[in-house]
């Protein structure tokens, strides 16, 4: 095979992409894995040296989100297929 990415050495759209999948699975079902994963992909973005400094204030601040999430603080020792109770999304309008 020509190409020269691995499976560990995506490119950072592909990578951002699969980050947004799974942030919105979590924000949909509260599933804990989801946010663990977005996280992860988040910070392998932040981390390399191509991005540029705007996406990676960005995804920082993602990450941080996601780990100040009370129900998600501790998604390192989250098992595969756990999910949290829906959560209600309440709008205010002027």
């Amino acid at each position: 095979m020509n190409n020269p990415l691995t499976i560990h050495e995506q490119p950072p759209d592909r990578m951002l992409a699969g980050a947004l999948a799974h942030l919105a699975q979590h924000m949909e079902s509260g599933c804990r894995r989801s946010a663990y994963l977005s996280a992860m992909l988040l910070e392998q973005i932040a981390s390399n040296p191509t991005t540029s400094d705007h996406l990676r204030q960005h995804t920082r601040q993602l990450i941080d989100i996601l780990e100040r999430d009370p129900i998600e603080s501790a998604f390192s020792n989250v098992p595969a297929g756990i999910h949290a109770p829906p959560r209600q999304i309440v709008l205010h309008c002027p």
